[in-house]
């Protein structure tokens, strides 16, 4: 016997709602149809660049290993190559801090779980090298490109209008910005070294004047390496390529 499709109070049975399993059955059946390709059917989903889903996350540009290109000034492929190559080694070295991170919070949950004995500083020293971690490493990750930017309009634009855009921006509203943080994190940074500052919010209390002064160098590290962009953005608004 059937069973019957269950109904609500008056009666009326409950439209299904498409599932996940639904929807991905869906869009198989159109990409192997024609789907965006204008009406050329497509047989193997494999034979589609699905890697272009990562360029709607982040640009990721080449770093210093890339050529630069033989047109552009001397002294600007002096100072891209220099900065771009600083901020690869920070990326390397700032890595380096997701070590400790593990080993503390591995050891907070078998402390914790295992033998009842929760620590006073794991909480910390993981938030504190977080912090100084994603600070540090934000230079790194300009240079590469992998910022989130919501560009579905700018991706449309030619090369040209694209350096042009970064330039304008960058000149504009980045280095103003940075600059002013630079000069409010040095002063903020100061003042916590000065009076040994320490966290109000921990039971440990650790010092926090090592992670102020981090935040205000990776800000410093944002300038430097928003200047090798506004040179890779201004040789893309008059050459119309893109350097890396």
């Amino acid at each position: 016997m059937r069973s019957r499709p269950p109904r609500d109070r008056e009666g009326r049975a409950f439209r299904r709602e498409p599932g996940l399993t639904d929807l991905a059955d869906e869009a198989r059946t159109w990409l192997t149809s024609a789907g965006p390709w204008g009406g050329n059917e497509v047989n193997d989903l494999d034979d589609i660049d699905l890697d272009a889903g990562d360029e709607m996350l982040a640009e990721a540009r080449g770093g210093p290993d890339s050529p630069l290109p033989d047109d552009m000034h001397p002294l600007a492929r002096r100072i891209v190559w220099t900065l771009d190559w600083f901020a690869e080694w920070q990326g390397r070295v700032v890595c380096l801090m997701v070590a400790p991170i593990i080993v503390a919070m591995v050891y907070e949950v078998i402390a914790r779980k295992f033998f009842l004995a929760p620590t006073l500083w794991a909480f910390d020293i993981s938030r504190m090298l977080y912090g100084t971690s994603f600070m540090l490493g934000a230079a790194y990750a300009l240079m590469r490109g992998l910022h989130i930017r919501a560009d579905f309009i700018y991706r449309g634009f030619s090369v040209k209008t694209q350096g042009r855009v970064d330039l304008l921006l960058y000149v504009t509203l980045f280095m103003p910005g940075m600059i002013f943080l630079l000069w409010a994190g040095y002063g903020f940074a100061e003042k916590s070294f000065l009076q040994n500052e320490r966290a109000g919010d921990s039971t440990w209390a650790p010092v926090v004047w090592p992670v102020k002064i981090a935040l205000a160098t990776g800000v410093f590290f944002l300038v430097l390496q928003g200047v090798s962009e506004i040179l890779k953005s201004w040789y893309a608004a008059t050459r119309g390529r893109w350097p890396r």
